[in-house]
């Protein structure tokens, strides 16, 4: 049964199928490879803009934090005018009603 074939014609089979399967596993690592770099490509602008996100969201936790200072800093100075005026009003209203003195 020597001229069946089963020795050589198999293995150089075997070799062609093993190198036909290697050439599309290398094809789909090489296609990996370039999804990888463009996925790495798009991490990289998405980091960038949650970077300049964060940047800005500080700023603007800092102008909300001095915008809220100079609002109380406004609110007290108005609380303290009303006082000033209240007690104001109340010393003239004092004067307005307090009995004249004779002759004067």
């Amino acid at each position: 049964m020597w001229f069946v074939g089963t020795g050589r014609g198999g293995r150089a089979a075997q070799i062609h199928g093993i190198a036909a399967r290697l050439r599309k596993v290398q094809r789909e690592a090489d296609e990996r490879e370039a999804a990888l770099i463009g996925l790495e490509r798009v991490h990289t602008d998405i980091q960038r803009q949650v970077q300049r996100a964060e940047e800005e969201l500080a700023e603007l936790r800092r102008r909300r934090i001095e915008a809220y200072s100079r609002w109380w800093a406004v609110r007290e100075e108005r609380d303290r005018a009303r006082h000033v005026a209240r007690r104001l009003r109340r010393r003239l209203e004092r004067l307005h009603h307090r009995p004249r003195p004779f002759g004067g």
